[in-house]
């Protein structure tokens, strides 16, 4: 008797408005023995209909499961015995600690939530025509804040939204606040905004925190209006974390200016920090992003950072709030240890370029200069121009910029993972072949922690950063 395999199914749009597709089935799992693989859609658990992981994981919890399993009939299936049938139930039967080896392709089954606001600083509203589709997602779904940390403003929630949240107990969840007088927020937000501070206080009232996110813009909410928006947070300690982020735009954007100079971003430093508070009082952490201490203190950034423990646990760490502190601190205790070979020390190895945004470029030069790595590498700050703005993060960098800025590299080129999706293309739809035919020189694509970042200055193996990327 055959069975089928992976590559019989791959359908290619889901079989309705509900459904999980599964992406991928580890061997030897629990799904697997039961004959579960990739590309079926599983549309129900016990007889209740999947929305989204939150789905699952309420509903899988048990050591025995029933699944309701549709297949589309695809090219080659229907030969397969037994014959294929538009709903089969299957039963799995896992052991104690064991998983079901399910991985899903999306934790959303019906699709993502989308954003209905006219937010002035949305990203996604600045970006040139001709992209990939969906880098044009406004996404602004409460599932994503809760299972991967997106940042949502609550207006799109209904009641039963609100119950679902806690019911399940979602929290802690990430808002968008970015104020909360009402003229302020229509402002910044648009005409929906009302909503979203109103389902925040229902959500806060029943026992539900939320890490919350501050995108400041000169004019809009800064000044009083930060003032009031900080002491309203500090009035509802549910709210565990505050990241204030400064207002990014790019060449396309029509709101032109940010916090770009020193004075500016040291006047918000110094509005916040009657604000910020002790790790040990286990109150609401305020916390500004790296920008603001990059613009403020240009020339002395390690100095003048939080210490790690006024991060409080980092929670606000992938909205880039504490990446400089981690990454410097990790740097120093790695580089004492380290123990250079002869010939590192005399610059006789194969000369590096590092490629990074221009944010980053002065920091990782004062490490360097005082690192085994002095006389061996050279930091290639690349401008963005395919953004333009104040846009200057390696995540945001693109193959075109590099391409035209690298041409006259020295050595080997280390380019940073976050350049690439997890399909291994840029944001401009680059593979890292396409980038070294173009330059026509050596490329290793490597990790922008610090200890990744040393393994490949110490070794040049490109084969370990970002799997599937080097050709």
């Amino acid at each position: 008797m055959s069975r089928a395999t992976a590559s019989d199914y791959a359908p290619t749009e889901p079989l309705g408005t509900r459904g999980a597709l599964i992406a991928r089935v580890e061997p030897d799992s629990a799904a697997a023995r039961a004959g579960i693989c990739a590309g079926m859609v599983v549309e129900a658990v016990d007889g209740a209909p999947l929305c989204d992981a939150i789905d699952w994981y309420w509903l899988s919890s048990e050591e025995s499961i029933e699944l309701a399993v549709g297949v589309k009939e695809l090219k080659g299936t229907h030969n397969l015995t037994p014959p294929l049938t538009p709903l089969t139930r299957y039963q799995l039967t896992r052991t104690q600690g064991e998983g079901w080896g399910i991985e899903f392709a999306s934790p959303v089954f019906d699709g993502v939530r989308t954003c209905k606001n006219a937010c002035v600083f949305c990203f996604m509203g600045m970006l040139p025509k001709g992209m990939r589709p969906s880098l044009y997602l406004r996404d602004d779904d409460y599932r994503l804040s809760f299972l991967q940390g997106n940042f949502v403003t609550l207006t799109n929630l209904d009641a039963a939204d609100v119950e679902r949240i806690v019911r399940y107990q979602l929290s802690p969840l990430h808002v968008s606040l970015h104020a909360v007088r009402p003229a302020a927020r229509e402002k910044l937000m648009g005409k929906n905004q009302a909503r979203g501070l109103e389902v925040l206080q229902d959500l806060l009232a029943q026992g539900i925190e939320v890490h919350a996110q501050i995108v400041l813009v000169p004019g809009l909410n800064d000044g009083a209006e930060l003032t009031a928006t900080l002491s309203w947070i500090k009035q509802h300690p549910g709210i565990r974390s505050v990241g204030i982020v400064p207002y990014g735009y790019t060449r396309y954007a029509k709101l032109q200016g940010s916090y770009n100079n020193p004075k500016d971003a040291q006047r918000i430093i110094e509005q916040v920090a009657p604000y910020q508070q002790c790790a040990q009082t286990c109150e609401t952490c305020v916390q500004l992003s790296d920008e603001f201490y990059l613009k403020a203190y240009p020339n002395n950034i390690p100095a003048r950072l939080p210490q790690a423990s006024d991060y409080n646990g980092f929670p606000q760490y992938q909205d880039g709030i504490g990446l400089l502190r981690v990454f410097i601190d990790d740097w120093c205790r790695l580089q004492a240890s380290y123990q250079p070979r002869p010939e590192q020390l005399l610059g006789e190895e194969p000369h590096i370029s590092l490629v990074t945004g221009a944010a980053f470029a002065p920091v990782i030069r004062d490490l360097l200069r005082r690192s085994p790595f002095a006389n061996t590498t050279t930091v290639l700050a690349v401008e963005n121009r395919f953004f333009g703005g104040n846009v200057d993060v390696a995540g945001l960098l693109t193959a075109r910029d590099v391409i035209e800025q690298a041409a006259d590299a020295r050595g080997t080129l280390l380019l940073p993972a976050v350049m690439f999706n997890a399909d291994g293309l840029t944001l401009d739809g680059y593979t890292l072949e396409q980038i070294r035919h173009a330059l026509g020189s050596s490329l290793s694509v490597v990790s922008c922690t610090a200890d990744g970042l040393l393994d490949a200055l110490g070794s040049l193996r490109d084969e370990n950063y970002l799997e599937g990327l080097t050709a």
